[in-house]
């Protein structure tokens, strides 16, 4: 489990550790049916394409606590999977850096793309290599993204420290307590 020290982060340790379940769950699964899916069978297809699906939810999940706990504004509207994800790989000034780097915010707009044909099409349309490349991504996704939550958290862990030492965010060392 990912520990962290900010309260705001205190909650995502449990939806990141869920979505990574389901990741481990996907891998477990292909142990023992890769065949299927390679040669396009549905329930391979369907059943990889609804992990993928569930850990891009739990993705998502943390992003808008995120925007709710750190940057006090949580997307609204028929735009807001996509908002989220430009909220995110903006710095906002005074409050957090940028979240997401252009890599990490291009992939993740991929698997929400791939998430929507998931959730608005039938089993049988979803393509065995379209599935494969979505499952690809997000195994390189996940851990870069876990990465960029535990960066933020202790940029915003030490600015709190160098906010209750008088020092402001204006650099030095950080030497503890």
């Amino acid at each position: 489990m990912t520990a962290f020290k900010h309260p705001a982060f205190a909650k995502l340790s449990p939806k990141i550790d869920r979505a990574a379940k389901e990741l481990q769950q996907i891998e477990e699964y292909l142990a023992a049916h890769r065949s299927e899916l390679s040669r396009g069978e549905w329930g391979a297809v369907a059943a990889v394409s609804l992990g993928v699906h569930n850990v891009y939810n739990g993705i998502e999940d943390i992003l808008l606590s995120l925007s709710n706990d750190i940057d006090g504004l949580v997307p609204q509207g028929p735009t807001m999977h996509q908002d989220v994800l430009d909220q995110m790989s903006a710095e906002i000034a005074g409050i957090r850096p940028a979240v997401l780097d252009p890599e990490l915010y291009q992939s993740l707009s991929e698997l929400k793309g791939f998430r929507y044909l998931v959730r608005h099409r039938y089993g049988f349309d979803l393509k065995t290599d379209k599935v494969q490349e979505s499952l690809d991504r997000v195994k390189e996704a996940f851990p870069s993204f876990v990465e960029a939550i535990v960066y933020l958290e202790s940029t915003l862990t030490e600015e709190n420290t160098h906010d209750s030492d008088g020092e402001g965010s204006g650099g030095g060392a950080s030497g503890g307590p």
